[in-house]
């Protein structure tokens, strides 16, 4: 690895690892996440009971209901990934500390995390509660990491973008969802496929795909955002 390669690899883990000590000491996120995304599998469980002994119900309904519970938790949780550092004050010493594209790539890994970290403790308790089959456990994991990932990168881009923002939460929901639809659509048939136990198609190929394009739209738009 060269020099140049060498530093920003060093950056981008000097960020993952700040905002993990940062979220360690407030347990902001993860609070916020979890709370709100196990209220809501409790309000689930209540109002559909075990739904998952319906084959037709399961493979409709439950996919859509999973991901809806992560995707608010998400908006609920992640857009303090760059509004603390604009609350602390740190947003200056990151622009001064690290370069645009470690620090998106830093930032990136940490949302991604927090996310896989939040569909590892929901998606089991899910599928118990509501009695959800699942005949391709691999595929189903497929799409949580994939999913997750097009869940980070699109937050953390648009998380930048409203950080210095009035109206930081209302703004994240807005731009969010938008940026989010494609790669959540591809994650719920993915699901759906993993539920059944059908054949999968290109949903899979689709969605990395789809991660990809966010991932290079952040490291192309991200410097403009991050210096205005």
């Amino acid at each position: 690895m060269s020099g140049r390669a060498s530093s920003w690899a060093s950056e981008a883990a000097a960020v993952f690892v700040k905002d993990w000590r940062c979220e360690l000491r407030t347990r902001y996120a993860l609070n916020t996440l979890g709370l709100f995304a196990l209220t809501t599998l409790i309000v689930v469980s209540f109002v559909l009971g075990p739904v998952g002994a319906v084959p037709e119900l399961a493979v409709t309904v439950l996919p859509v209901v999973l991901w809806l519970i992560v995707l608010f938790a998400v908006t609920a949780g992640l857009p303090r990934v760059f509004v603390a550092e604009e609350e602390t004050h740190t947003a200056t010493a990151l622009r001064l500390a690290a370069t645009p594209s470690a620090l998106f790539c830093g930032k990136l890994l940490y949302g991604l995390t927090v996310v896989v970290a939040l569909e590892a403790l929901i998606t089991p308790l899910f599928a118990v509660l509501v009695k959800m089959p699942v005949a391709r456990p691999g595929l189903l994991a497929a799409a949580l990491l994939a999913g997750g990932y097009s869940l980070a990168a699109g937050s953390t881009l648009v998380a930048a973008m409203v950080a210095q923002a009035r109206t930081k939460s209302a703004l994240f929901a807005v731009l969010l969802l938008p940026v989010l639809v494609p790669g959540l659509l591809f994650a719920v048939q993915l699901t759906r496929i993993a539920v059944s136990g059908e054949v999968p198609g290109q949903e899979l190929r689709m969605l990395l795909l789809y991660d990809g394009t966010l991932t290079v739209a952040g490291f192309m738009l991200f410097p403009f955002v991050w210096n205005p």
